[in-house]
């Protein structure tokens, strides 16, 4: 396990900042959430001056504390890109990702400062942070070390060890700041000058004789570079490199982007390149160092839960935070403002009506219009693998179901748009589906507002809105969930729960349940945890038992799957 209460404990202690000591004792740091110990240990790396050494057995913790969450990540092997040029016998590529998951390459160039610490700045999603990060503070003390308290010039390069990254090395160059966007001779010069100097201390590396580097977008960011400009700078000098060293030891050259349009840019400068068809090469088939071990524990359990959250909606399409879908799918309700779906959970529509005629559209559209999606058939192929299984989600959307699930065995924990239920929860059986409004969309008129067979009053929807929530609607299905846990425990059989796209607005619903499953039952539960950032953490206590993948849900169960 790892002790991140230690390893914070130290910081603070270390640090000058009275109002930090006083404000996170130690059990002040044990109740904070995993992700915001996750974030604590991160911003305070961030702002650490690199003065004085961490202790060895503090530095440790933190060094098992980054590779794990680095091994949660999907890497991609530079063997693996598809967007490959070439000039003379080096293999150039076009890449759009995280630089920091990039494998089996020699060296990632960063675009530093002219200081050469790294971003000081938690708040900054510069490549200068996140290299840094995802490296550790062994990153910062070298370079420390190296500059002396002296400033890179602009142009120049200095190489480093990797340490947590999986590249072996970095290279670190100061590009060009650019003023009200003009660009001097000086400046096109000073930048083709960090792509040489990378190249040139990378050549000097007594490493291979095929050495492989990954450049960022250098000078683009803060530094105000123009992208198009900078651009034809890159590609071209590079060119001009490899055809004037045609004995290099530079076989790969990989220009990193992060953004599309960026990669467009690209594109567009390297399109007079050869392109370049490399030989098939069999390299390991999991860009997870994670995703064997998840397949075993899915081949050894007799069981599955999959808990899903809106972030397996999301990977499908359905993404409530999506301006774009928003406005393909529901452009008859942008004129109240609205921009996405997430905009109407609480939407004060201005009658009822309104309320009503999005609700009956929005039902319509999920449970009759959208199609079977991949991501959910696949998961319908892993669970068919199981003795038994169970769905619990708080996605109301009916997509399990949909999409072949036996209705029996989904929880909706939240609620669903399926089912309307009397606003006043007068009597459990107070619940009908909503499709019998379909036919009559729109509604014009008040008197075709649904009530209450029962006691007259409006229904509402079947969400989870307030006190006046039905939950015996799907006690049925709560009941035989219960029953399956309990079984599982009581035969003693194994049983894995894939959790999927769970944020951490709701986490007593299905987070912290399956955690303290895991927990509190270790020899019956281990869990798998799809997702994103925040979605990604989980308490050092159960880790032994725990795999997580940081990644969109759809990339990992397509991995899964495999």
């Amino acid at each position: 396990m790892i002790d991140l209460i230690k390893i914070l404990t130290y910081l603070i202690e270390e640090s000058e900042d009275s109002h930090l000591k006083s404000k996170y004792s130690l059990h002040r740091l044990q109740d904070l959430d995993n992700y915001h110990q996750y974030e604590m240990l991160r911003m305070m790396l961030c702002e650490r001056a690199p003065t004085c050494l961490i202790p060895a057995d503090i530095n440790n913790e933190i060094n098992k504390f980054i590779q794990w969450q680095n091994n949660n990540k999907i890497h991609t092997s530079i063997t693996n890109l598809t967007n490959n040029y070439r000039v003379g016998d080096t293999q150039i590529s076009l890449w759009r990702g995280d630089i920091t998951t990039l494998a089996d390459v020699t060296a990632i160039v960063n675009a530093a400062n002219s200081v050469l610490l790294g971003c000081f700045q938690p708040c900054h999603k510069c490549i200068d942070n996140a290299i840094h990060t995802a490296a550790g503070p062994d990153l910062r003390q070298e370079c420390f070390e190296i500059m002396k308290g002296e400033k890179e010039p602009v142009g120049s390069a200095r190489i480093t060890h990797g340490y947590n990254l999986p590249a072996k090395y970095v290279l670190h160059t100061v590009g060009p700041i650019i003023s009200n966007g003009k660009v001097s001779l000086d400046q096109e010069i000073e930048l083709a000058s960090c792509y040489v100097s990378c190249l040139e201390k990378l050549e000097k590396v007594d490493d291979s004789k095929d050495k492989s580097i990954a450049f960022c977008c250098i000078s683009t960011g803060l530094f105000a570079f123009p992208k198009c400009h900078a651009s034809q700078i890159a590609v071209g000098t590079v060119r001009r490199y490899l055809t004037s060293h045609p004995d290099t030891t530079i076989k790969h050259v990989i220009f990193n982007v992060f953004l599309e349009k960026d990669e467009l840019i690209y594109e567009k400068n390297l399109a007079t390149f050869d392109t370049y068809l490399p030989t098939i090469k069999f390299t390991n088939p999991d860009p997870n160092p994670n995703l064997q071990e998840a397949r075993q524990w899915l081949d050894d359990a007799d069981y599955l839960i999959i808990s899903a959250g809106a972030g397996l909606s999301a990977s499908e399409g359905l993404d409530y935070m999506s301006k774009e879908l928003f406005h393909r799918e529901y452009s008859p309700f942008e004129k109240f403002g609205i921009k996405t779906l997430y905009g109407t959970i609480g939407f004060p529509w201005p009658t009822k009506l309104d309320f009503w005629n999005f609700f009956i559209y929005h039902y319509d559209n999920l449970y009759n219009k959208w199609p079977q999606t991949a991501t959910y058939q696949k998961l319908l192929n892993i669970k068919d693998k199981f003795q038994d299984s169970f769905v619990i989600t708080t996605n109301a959307d009916g997509f399990f179901v949909k999409n072949g699930f036996n209705k029996n065995k989904v929880l909706t924990a939240q609620g669903n748009y399926y089912y309307i239920q009397c606003s006043k929860n007068c009597r459990i059986d107070a619940f009908r589906p909503i499709k019998e409004l379909v036919g009559k969309f729109p509604l014009t008129s008040t008197e075709d507002i649904p009530t209450c067979h029962f006691c007259g009053s409006e229904m509402t929807m079947f969400l989870r809105m307030g006190a006046s929530f039905n939950e015996m609607i799907v006690e049925n299905e709560r009941q035989r969930y219960r029953e399956f846990v309990t079984n599982v425990v009581k035969s003693n059989k194994k049983c894995v729960i894939l959790e999927l796209g769970v944020g951490l607005n709701t986490p007593s619903i299905l987070r912290w349940p399956n955690e303290n499953k895991v927990d509190k039952f270790a020899n019956n539960f281990k869990l798998i945890r799809v997702g994103l950032g925040p979605s990604a953490t989980i308490p050092m206590e159960i880790m032994d038992n725990t795999i997580v993948i940081d990644a969109d849900v759809k990339q990992a169960v397509d991995l899964l799957s495999k």
